[in-house]
């Protein structure tokens, strides 16, 4: 038990749940706090009180403290100890495991001294063992001062800050003179977090001034870091931080435009830093699988409508579990934010990295569904469209009769429009990518409207002031009307539809074509090509089930 009790992992930070499991494997996992509950806690408070090692006591005081916040002496007997174990390390009677040249401006005293105040405001913070922990704070924050690592500066600084010891103006003013007296390395990122945090102390003295300026430092603090860099990538990413920080800051608009204007020259320079790289894949069993599947059939219609159904959108829950699934058995690749940029170096997206534990991975899970998404649609266009598109054109004329004979079946396909779609699907089956792609895409937000018009759902906006209506765009359509597309289309088809045309990461092909942002090689890609596919899948499903009633012109 007391093994048990000593290897939970130590969370400081976490006010409430300060100790978690050392290890998470599945449905596995080491113990934690609530595993004590109940007799064992007993057995520890006995072991506690009983304990000479003050690292031991401590830990054990702590653990039955917070499950039992009656033991209000266990509480300060904890504190009490963890004050003892940030002396102990600054006299030299107890050693830091990470042999340091001053101990006591380490990890463990941070953390120990941290976990004490925490544990101050609900026993007391006038009591005499949590004075001795603010005294102590007082004390290292001094002792931080005087030496030349800004590492701890910022560790118990902040930490003052956190718990309201000192008057924050204090705080603010002593990190600008440690900031402005010759600290070693004036561009790292250290300083640039000081240099936020005298901006934080400011802004609990109420002294705007000072707040700005100090904002200001942390913003050319970021410029300087930018400049140490030759690599345009990294340059560019600080010179962005460093925009960021100057916003809201009084009087600084000139020199956002300057450094602006720098971002962009900067940015000029990334697609020079950039390769691409390459996996082969051999498809040709898909490929064969597809025109022997195609071979069967003698009839053009037949032929159109298996093109359609090639392959069906996969539902959501799939896609998640795939992407949690890959997270899990490669971490690392999930670890660290991603950055997607433009043919021109611009950073469109952002994703954050996935975290361990209990941590909110959503923007990994994204990430990866994003990159499993492009490797299916890849292999489909490249192993199924492409090859079942020109078998189809190799033996066939498919013009735009021919299409709108089919699709005028169709209630994807609103009457005034079968003339569009046809020709938009005719140039998309002669191989006419830019025109097919510039024709569909907009047509799409349009069939989803009537859809749930059809469905009876209103698709309008009304502006009470203007007393005018408008419909809804797509965009709109995903956001606050996504449980009836979802009801109409089902979420397989609806995600598919979001993942292709609107979400980041991912290509966003309807804000690419409406804003002008593809080149000319775009519509060729595999992206663009399953969007037209998509979208000629989307006409088609209706009309399956009517196959018997359906006739081409000879």
């Amino acid at each position: 038990m007391l093994s048990a009790g000593t290897d939970l992992h130590f969370k400081p930070n976490d006010r409430n749940a300060p100790f978690g499991a050392m290890m998470i494997m599945g449905d596995r996992r080491s113990a934690i706090p609530e595993d004590f509950r109940g007799i064992p806690v007993s057995v520890l408070a006995y072991a506690a009180e009983n304990a000479a090692n003050q690292v031991l006591r401590a830990r054990l005081c702590d653990l039955c403290w917070l499950l039992e916040r009656k033991r209000h002496q266990l509480g300060r007997a904890a504190i009490a100890s963890y004050v003892a174990i940030a002396e102990g390390l600054g006299s030299g009677s107890l050693k830091d495991r990470l042999d340091r040249d001053d101990p006591l401006l380490g990890l463990t005293a941070r953390d120990v001294l941290r976990r004490a105040l925490s544990m101050g405001r609900p026993l007391g913070w006038d009591i005499d063992e949590v004075i001795a922990a603010r005294t102590l704070l007082s004390a290292i924050r001094a002792r931080a001062v005087r030496s030349s690592n800004p590492v701890p500066v910022h560790w118990f600084f902040e930490m003052d800050l956190d718990f309201g010891i000192s008057d924050p103006s204090i705080i603010a003013a002593e990190i600008e003179a440690y900031l402005t007296g010759g600290v070693p390395e004036p561009g790292s990122h250290m300083i640039v977090e000081l240099w936020r945090l005298a901006a934080r102390g400011h802004h609990y003295a109420k002294d705007e001034d000072g707040k700005n300026r100090c904002r200001t430092g942390a913003a050319e603090a970021l410029v300087a870091e930018s400049e140490k860099h030759t690599s345009a990538m990294l340059a560019s990413h600080w010179l962005s931080e460093a925009i960021a920080e100057y916003h809201g800051v009084p009087g600084q608009r000139k020199r956002r435009t300057q450094l602006r204007h720098k971002l962009i020259d900067v940015q000029s320079g990334i697609a020079d830093e950039m390769s691409s790289f390459s996996h082969p894949m051999d498809l040709s069993a898909i490929a064969d699988q597809v025109k022997e599947q195609l071979e069967g059939e003698r009839d053009l219609i037949d032929l159109l409508l298996i093109f359609a159904d090639l392959e069906q959108s996969p539902s959501p829950k799939k896609l998640m579990e795939d992407a949690v699934k890959s997270i899990n058995d490669h971490p690392l690749s999930s670890l660290f934010g991603a950055s997607f940029h433009d043919h021109e170096g611009k950073v469109i997206h952002k994703s954050e990295g996935g975290g361990f534990g209990d941590g909110d991975n959503g923007d990994a899970i994204r990430l990866q569904i994003s990159q499993h998404e492009s490797m299916r649609r890849g292999i489909h266009v490249s192993g199924q469209v492409q090859v079942a598109r020109q078998y189809i054109t190799r033996n066939y004329y498919v013009g735009e009769d021919t299409l709108q004979a089919l699709i005028r079946h169709s209630p994807f396909v609103p009457n005034d429009l079968v003339n569009t779609f046809s020709r938009g699907f005719a140039r998309f089956f002669e191989g006419d990518c830019v025109s097919a792609l510039y024709i569909l895409t907009p047509m799409l937000e349009n069939s989803l409207r009537h859809i749930l018009k059809l469905n009876g759902y209103d698709v309008t906006t009304f502006d009470d002031a203007k007393q005018v209506q408008e419909d809804r765009t797509i965009s709109a359509l995903f956001e606050q009307m996504r449980p009836e597309l979802e009801e109409a289309f089902g979420d397989a088809i609806t995600t598919d539809i979001d993942n292709v045309f609107l979400s980041k990461p991912g290509p966003s092909l309807r804000h690419a074509v409406a804003h002008g942002l593809l080149n000319d090689s775009s519509p060729y890609g595999t992206d663009a090509i399953y969007a037209c596919w998509l979208i000629f899948r989307l006409c088609c499903i209706p009309l399956f089930e009517q196959r018997e009633r359906l006739r081409l012109p000879s």
